[in-house]
């Protein structure tokens, strides 16, 4: 009966140090993160960057501008990957017609790449010295921000979820059993 009691002490013990360390590395992780201020990236860059009235004014064009662009180019890429993924549903789908789907989604894909860059760089442009050098350290943790932003996918635009392809319905573990492709839409 001692030895019975002094075992399950040792496991309390031994529990207790488990959830410590598990709480510790979440705790940890934490702070680790990028970080994120209601209104994202937008407040982050105002608020790091210590932009001024004028500034903060010219930004807020520039973001909405940003947006604006942004929009019609997610659709874009898309609508050019439900196009390349439909292939999959079609028989006999030769190897060039697997290229052209596929350069339609990395040409859209890079029209965003390059819209997003020269966002950046007209900010990167309103800024002082000073602020330029705080621009330049803290841009991949602005892009990085950015891609949290979109968790259906791996990014702002870096491909399909790792689940399966964008738009084709639940991914596997989600759809009823025994089903392995979503419904046929109409």
């Amino acid at each position: 009966m001692n030895s019975n009691k002094k075992i399950l002490t040792a496991l309390v013990v031994l529990l207790l140090i488990a959830n410590v360390a598990t709480i510790g590395l979440f705790w940890f992780k934490k702070e680790n993160k990028p970080q994120q201020l209601k209104g994202g990236p937008a407040k982050f860059i105002i608020k790091e960057l210590e932009l001024n009235k004028s500034q903060q004014e010219q930004y807020l064009v520039l973001v909405e501008e940003h947006q604006q662009g942004v929009r019609p180019l997610r659709d874009e890429i898309k609508d050019a990957k439900d196009a390349f993924f439909s292939l999959l549903s079609q028989p006999n789908v030769t190897e060039a017609e697997k290229q052209t789907a596929a350069k339609m989604v990395s040409v859209s894909t890079e029209k965003l790449d390059l819209l997003t860059f020269n966002h950046f760089a007209k900010v990167r442009a309103i800024c002082n010295p000073t602020q330029q050098k705080k621009f330049d350290a803290i841009i991949k943790q602005v892009m990085q921000m950015m891609g949290e932003q979109h968790p259906k996918g791996r990014g702002p635009h870096q491909g399909p979820p790792m689940d399966g392809p964008p738009h084709n319905g639940p991914p596997p573990h989600e759809r009823p059993e025994g089903e392995l492709l979503p419904p046929p839409q109409n």
